[in-house]
C-alpha cells in the first residue's frame, strides 16, 4: 500500500477521533457553569455558551452532513453560503435549551460519525463549489468540520475566562482580552 494513502487514513482516524470526541468535551466544560454565565454574552458581538451551543447542534446537518451529501449525489454541486448571523436570530438560538441543545447535538453527531465512517476514499475525493469559497473536496468539508468543533470548543473557553478575568486582581495587569 502506498504510504501516503495510510497517512491520509491515519489522519482521517485522527479528524473523526476529534469529531467523536468533542461533544463530551464541550459538555463537561458546560457542565461546570452556572445558568447565567451559560447565557451571558462575554461581550457584544461575542456569542454567548448558549448561543454558541445552539450553533453547533443547528449547523451540524445544514452546514457539514447536507453539504457532503449533496457533494456524493451530485455532479460539482453549488454549495450555498450560511448567514451564521442571521440563523443566530432566525433560530432563536437564546430561547433554547443548553442541555436539550447539547442532548440533540450529540445524537446527531453519533449518528453522522456512523455516516462518515461508511463513506469510501472515492467519495471523499468528489467536489462540489462553495458559492463563497469555491471547490471544496467531501474530505475537506470533513477536515473542516473537526477544525469548527475545535474552534468552538476554544470559544466556550473563552467564554469562561471571560468570567474569570474581572476576579483576578492585579493579575489583570498580565493578560489582554481580545
Amino acid at each position: 500500500m502506498c504510504p501516503v494513502l495510510l497517512v491520509r487514513g491515519e489522519e482521517m482516524k485522527s479528524v473523526l477521533a476529534i469529531l467523536a470526541t468533542t461533544p463530551e468535551k464541550i459538555r463537561r466544560e458546560v457542565a461546570s457553569m452556572s445558568p447565567r454565565e451559560i447565557r451571558t454574552r462575554p461581550l457584544p458581538g461575542k456569542w454567548s455558551v448558549q448561543e454558541i451551543l445552539a450553533h453547533i447542534e443547528d449547523i451540524e446537518d445544514v452546514g457539514f452532513r447536507d453539504r457532503i451529501e449533496a457533494i456524493l449525489s451530485a455532479d460539482h454541486p453549488l454549495l450555498l453560503s450560511i448567514d451564521q448571523e442571521k440563523r443566530v436570530t432566525e433560530k432563536r438560538y437564546v430561547r433554547t435549551d443548553p442541555s436539550r441543545t447539547l442532548g440533540s447535538w450529540a445524537r446527531k453527531r453519533r449518528a453522522n460519525l456512523k455516516w462518515l465512517k461508511s463513506l469510501r476514499p472515492a467519495e471523499l475525493k468528489r467536489r462540489g463549489t462553495h458559492e463563497k469559497i469555491g471547490e471544496m473536496s467531501a474530505e475537506e468539508f470533513i477536515y473542516e468540520w473537526a477544525f469548527h468543533d475545535l474552534g468552538h470548543l476554544k470559544q466556550i473557553l473563552e467564554v469562561k475566562r471571560y468570567a474569570l478575568y474581572p476576579r483576578i486582581g492585579n493579575m489583570r495587569n498580565y493578560y489582554k482580552l481580545a
